[in-house]
């Protein structure tokens, strides 16, 4: 049998691959869209993404509540539980699928509103949203609830090699339609189709890999309560959190246009794509760390969570450095100057991109944890001032300000909060006060060596692709030297630099060598 550790590298190669895959596939079908099409159907296209993450809001949080309740039952081998979970995740996501089409529907009037400026005249704003609307309904029927099985048996690779492919025949058969057909249309249907199709595999393959498990049984009203305790404090996060990535597209749309917010998501598409990297390693891990938090002793586990939480910044700040250094070259060679913002921007970029990842740790833990409930007023908090800077900001300082409004929440209700409701629920013997002091010293060390990574290049003459390469060695080795000296004082140094050699098995080459 695989061990924790095993599933987790597992997990994250075939993460990272999945993730490599949807951002070059993404980045294709961005570039094809500009050139054959322009700028306000990728626009609109993105806007179309943020309008439907906010409609999935009525998912409520089930998928990681069920995941989470699957956790102890798959441990123990208790298969009539799991299949009374599927038979209670089947039905409320046919409620989910119902519950959606009617709110999109009933918004379906107002999309107007959004689309102020720029709507390209050759399509029909009611007809595409329809089609998008069924792509996300269809995507909690069917057989989506088998997924759960692959997640909470810690085989979340599986998910990822089924969503892998149909991304790419997917993505190939757009291509096909917009340079072919310049059909916006043709596009769009593809969605659809690859969702239903993509659902059925997932059925076949689960149930070759878990034929036991059936739809039958009843769930104890105990722990229906117990779900939809979980559900009540998972739908708040899961709140803030869409409306954290949803919004900005939202208001920059009403306000400044599609050409504005593609311009803007041409820069959110780069920090995003590594951001869906870093998300999928840490969601590739969460099985493994709820199987800890029910077999291991706290003491245990905070040990694991003060290596993750190196290693994880280890990660955020070399990538962040490198951002500061090979963002605007990367843009322009993309998609040229003309769709450049200035370098103020291009820096807060990435400190937003650093503010989303320096709790994650956190998160991943309070997830694992199922700590929902107890983090339920956080969220609300965060969405109604997220919205209300948004909103303010806009008006004054444009992009900029939908930017920073959203920082502002995530370093100063998400980071602090989010991170008192994980100590003084969990791990209640350790001090909040002493890990808060670390991801200030993790800031340093990245703001640090950016502003390095900043002057150097910005005294290089280099373009195209050679400044992308050069400017993101040149980060590289600057947040290495850095991280090295920085870190190296930490209790957890040596511990998170075995574990990360275990982790990628280059322990074991190791070991070879000295025998």
């Amino acid at each position: 049998m695989a061990t924790r550790t095993q599933h987790a590298r597992r997990n994250i190669l075939t993460s990272v691959i999945n993730k490599l895959v949807i951002m070059l596939t993404n980045f294709i079908m961005r570039t094809v869209l500009i050139k054959y099409l322009g700028e306000v159907y990728l626009g609109l296209d993105s806007l179309f993404v943020s309008i439907l993450q906010i409609l999935s809001l009525t998912e409520l949080g089930i998928s990681a509540a069920m995941v989470y309740s699957m956790y102890k039952p798959l441990a123990e081998n208790d298969t009539p539980a799991v299949c009374a979970l599927l038979k209670l995740y089947r039905t409320v996501y046919r409620w989910i699928a119902l519950a959606m089409t009617v709110l999109g529907l009933a918004i379906t009037p107002f999309l107007h509103l959004i689309v102020k400026k720029d709507m390209p005249g050759d399509v029909n704003l009611y007809l595409l949203f329809f089609i998008n609307l069924a792509n996300t309904v269809l995507s909690y029927v069917l057989f989506a609830y088998r997924s759960s099985l692959f997640t909470a048996d810690q085989r979340y690779s599986v998910n990822n090699n089924i969503y892998s492919v149909f991304k790419i025949g997917s993505t190939a058969i757009q291509i096909v339609a917009i340079i072919l057909l310049k059909n916006y249309y043709f596009y769009t249907i593809v969605l659809p189709l690859t969702t239903i199709l993509k659902n059925l595999v997932t059925y076949l393959i689960s149930n070759k890999m878990y034929p036991q498990y059936k739809c039958e049984g009843v769930v104890p009203k105990e722990e229906i309560n117990n779900i939809k305790k979980r559900c009540a404090g998972m739908f708040l996060h899961k709140l803030s959190f869409v409306f954290r990535n949803s919004l900005d597209s939202i208001v920059l749309s009403a306000f400044l246009g599609l050409t504005v917010l593609a311009k803007y998501n041409s820069y959110y598409y780069i920090i995003n794509a590594i951001s869906g990297i870093m998300i999928l390693v840490s969601n590739s891990v969460t099985a493994s760390v709820g199987n800890s938090i029910v077999v291991e002793t706290k003491q245990k586990n905070y040990a694991d969570f003060n290596k993750l939480q190196m290693l994880y910044m280890w990660l955020t700040s070399w990538l962040t450095v490198c951002l500061v250094g090979c963002t605007q070259p990367f843009i322009k060679l993309w998609v040229g100057e003309k769709m450049m913002f200035g370098d103020g921007i291009m820096a807060i970029f990435c400190v937003y991109f650093f503010s989303t990842h320096f709790s994650r740790v956190c998160h991943l833990y309070r997830q694992a944890a199922g700590l929902w409930w107890q983090d339920r007023y956080r969220p609300i908090v965060e969405t109604v001032v997220n919205l209300g800077l948004n909103i303010l900001l806009v008006r004054f300082v444009g992009v900029s300000g939908v930017m920073l409004s959203t920082i502002f929440c995530i370093v100063f209700i998400e980071g602090t909060w989010g991170t008192a409701i994980l100590f003084r629920h969990y791990f209640t013997e350790e001090k909040q006060s002493k890990y808060m002091l670390k991801l200030l010293w993790y800031w340093f060390m990245t703001a640090f060596a950016g502003g390095i990574c900043y002057l150097i290049c910005s005294k290089i003459a280099f373009e195209g692709i050679k400044a992308v390469i050069v400017y993101g060695l040149i980060g590289s080795v600057i947040s290495a030297v850095v991280l090295a000296l920085g870190s190296s004082f930490l209790p957890e140094f040596k511990d998170a630099v075995a574990f990360s050699l275990k982790l990628s098995g280059m322990q074991k080459l190791l070991d070879k060598k000295k025998k």
